[in-house]
């Protein structure tokens, strides 16, 4: 029953970024079904996501220091609201609200893993929260470049659906190639996915470990920066 419990939450910390990817591989697939102003709004997405892998490695920072827990909300708070004002630039510059959907769904999808599989030591989710960095960054280099220099075959991204989204403002970051950024999503946030319920049987592993073993070291850190 308990590895059934572990591997339910190892799924769902992977959810999300498995949901996302399902919504890039279905535009690449049938983009009628979402329409060209959906499909253009994805290539937000990628942008929603760079973002929030700059603001990850910071977030990792601050809540591995051991601070007062009054003091280290104030700081997470200061640095959400830096990032808020980046995305509220490009909700005027696109004239939608689709930037905080996109950057909230991201947001969360990145740190749901902490809340569903806890390693009980902040130590050890700083140091998971910095590795999952580390795979988003080598994913995202990755998936940009293939979707600049391999060629894809369209699926559904005929002739006619590229010129929908040109008329309707542009085709993103993939002028020519468009199915290069569904592409490029679909990797990326299977590579997430797949690294997030990998992590969680490291994960699983810390939080069973005896509390003398080095895996538990900080936890008395962890709990008083608690009170």
């Amino acid at each position: 029953m308990r590895h059934l419990l572990v591997l339910l939450q190892r799924l769902i910390a992977a959810l999300p970024d498995a949901i996302t990817a399902g919504v890039f591989l279905t535009a690449w697939l049938t983009p009628q079904r979402f329409g060209p102003e959906y499909v253009r709004n994805l290539t937000l997405v990628m942008a929603m996501e760079f973002i929030v892998i700059h603001s990850s490695v910071f977030y990792a920072v601050i809540a591995s220091i051991d601070i007062a827990r009054g003091k280290r909300i104030k700081w997470l708070l200061a640095l959400s609201s830096l990032y808020v004002v980046i995305v509220l630039g490009f909700a005027l510059e696109y004239k939608s609200t689709w930037p905080f959907a996109a950057f909230g769904w991201l947001l969360v999808s990145r740190f749901l893993h902490l809340w569903t599989l806890p390693t009980g030591s902040r130590e050890a989710e700083g140091k998971r929260m910095v590795q999952l960095w580390a795979v988003s960054v080598v994913a995202y280099l990755a998936g940009a470049f293939m979707s600049a220099l391999v060629e894809l075959p369209p699926l559904g991204m005929d002739s006619r659906f590229i010129s929908s989204m040109m008329q309707s403002g542009g085709t993103g970051w993939s002028a020519g190639q468009a199915h290069g950024t569904l592409a490029f999503g679909l990797l990326y946030f299977s590579i997430l996915a797949l690294a997030k319920f990998a992590m969680g049987g490291s994960a699983t592993a810390e939080r069973g470990a005896p509390s003398g073993s080095p895996s538990r070291t900080g936890d008395a850190h962890y709990e008083r920066g608690k009170a």
